[in-house]
């Protein structure tokens, strides 16, 4: 397939308000099957500053159309054709651009956070020139990469997707799921990956330098030949055997620290000892950054403990007492917490895929000191996918851009929780109680 390059404004034809508004219509009814409906065929249409808010534009042929800075929030593109199309500067902000042939186009700068791209194709495109009779010159054709850059996709859903060869230098990919997303060959050149879901992910031979990936998720990505000079991967989660690829040499990494059994009792008789005299004796646990996966630490005490970005993967922690702690950034994949208590504690951006929760506290901390005051727990953009929080107390607890993706929450107790942004695909919630929760923008929920 081509499209026209640099095609000039006399190649472009310009719709009046009342004409779009009718091809849409039209295009609405062909959707529903309705008789006089036609498809929209808006190739080569300057539609620039188009307001298409919430429109249901799926699969129209948007091909070389100049969208740019176009209202487009919330429209429906699924399967749309929007191949070499123009969407400088458009607001894409929560549109649905499933399975969308993206090739060659434009996006400079454009807006698509908690967008749907998953399955979209944005691979590089051959474009060429046409004369004035509309043949299409062949010795003018060249390939042209998609270029995402400078783009806004927090949050945004690419799984899957078509990104071989794009250009997204300087995109915002903050919280967004790339999960089985092919990038490879692209420049991503300091993008930020801050947060994101780049499991399976092919990042092969990509342009890395710069692009920050801390408390990503990258297991099972590949990421053999890519340059990753000065990238920043701090608190991300990466296989094992990735940790040992010479690609990783000159990448930032977080510095992990061991101790030994003896050590860490030491520190939990110490840290109990700091909390019983509330803080004359003994010493305050501070354990950030530190490497206890897979030790068993059932029933620990660690009130008030700094954990930031400590590792816990498949840790033994049932009955823990991580009450009003600091895990932030913490990867507890697998980790064994059932009934343990983590009210009014900080697990922000924490890893707890496949992690076992049943029976859990995560809510706030109520009635603390003379004036009964309540310290929230925050869980924000936590990552719970295929953990099991079955009969999980839940009840007020701050979970906004949290991922419940295949999880387990029945007979979870949700009650005034902040469930905003939140995604609960594949979820199940027979018995869970959401009454008064917020969840404006929330995803998968019945």
């Amino acid at each position: 397939m081509v499209a026209t390059e640099e095609a000039g404004p006399e190649q472009w034809k310009r719709l009046s308000p009342s004409e779009l508004e009718q091809a849409l219509e039209l295009h609405e009814r062909f959707l529903l099957r309705k008789a006089g409906g036609r498809r929209a065929l808006l190739a080569s249409h300057d539609l620039a500053d188009a307001d298409l808010i919430c429109r249901d534009l799926s699969d129209a042929d948007l091909t070389g159309a100049r969208l740019t800075r176009g209202l487009l929030m919330g429209a429906v593109l699924r399967d749309a054709v929007l191949f070499a199309a123009d969407l400088r500067m458009a607001n894409l902000d929560g549109a649905d651009l499933t399975r969308a042939d993206l090739r060659g186009a434009c996006c400079r700068g454009a807006r698509l956070n908690k967008a749907i791209l998953a399955k979209a194709d944005l691979r590089e495109a051959s474009l060429g020139r046409f004369d004035k009779r509309h043949k299409l010159l062949i010795d003018r054709l060249r390939d042209s990469h998609t270029d995402l850059t400078s783009i806004e996709a927090r949050g945004a859903d690419l799984s899957g997707a078509k990104l071989a060869g794009a250009v997204t230098v300087r995109a915002d990919f903050t919280d967004a799921v790339l999960r089985g997303a092919d990038l490879h060959g692209g420049d991503l050149r300091n993008a930020n990956f801050t947060g994101a879901n780049l499991e399976d992910a092919n990042l092969a031979g990509t342009k890395l330098h710069g692009a920050i990936f801390q408390a990503a998720v990258l297991t099972g990505a590949s990421l053999a030949g890519a340059d990753l000079r000065g990238a920043d991967l701090r608190e991300a989660i990466l296989d094992a055997a990735t940790l040992e690829l010479p690609e990783l040499r000159h990448a930032i990494r977080t510095e992990y620290t061991a101790k030994s059994d003896e050590e860490m009792l030491d520190v939990l008789q110490r840290h109990g000892l700091w909390l019983d005299t509330q803080g004359r004796e003994g010493e305050r646990a501070v354990l950030a950054q530190i490497d206890l996966s897979g030790r068993k630490l059932d029933g620990a005490r660690l009130v008030l403990a700094i954990m930031r970005g400590a590792r816990l993967h498949r840790a033994s922690l049932a009955r823990a007492q991580f009450v009003m702690a600091d895990l932030s950034g913490a990867d507890l994949r697998g980790a064994d917490l059932r009934e343990a208590d983590l009210r009014g504690s900080v697990f922000q951006r924490a890893h707890f895929n496949e992690a076992n929760l049943s029976g859990a506290q995560l809510g706030p901390l109520r009635d603390v000191g003379d004036r009964h005051r309540e310290l929230p727990s925050n869980f924000e953009r936590a990552k719970f996918g295929r953990a099991n929080l079955a009969q999980a107390d839940l009840r007020g607890a701050n979970l906004s851009g949290a991922d419940f993706s295949n999880a387990n929450l029945a007979g979870a107790k949700l009650q005034e929780a902040k469930l905003d942004d939140t995604n609960f695909y594949g979820a199940r919630l027979d018995g869970a109680n959401l009454d008064g929760a917020s969840r404006e923008r929330a995803a998968g929920l019945p």
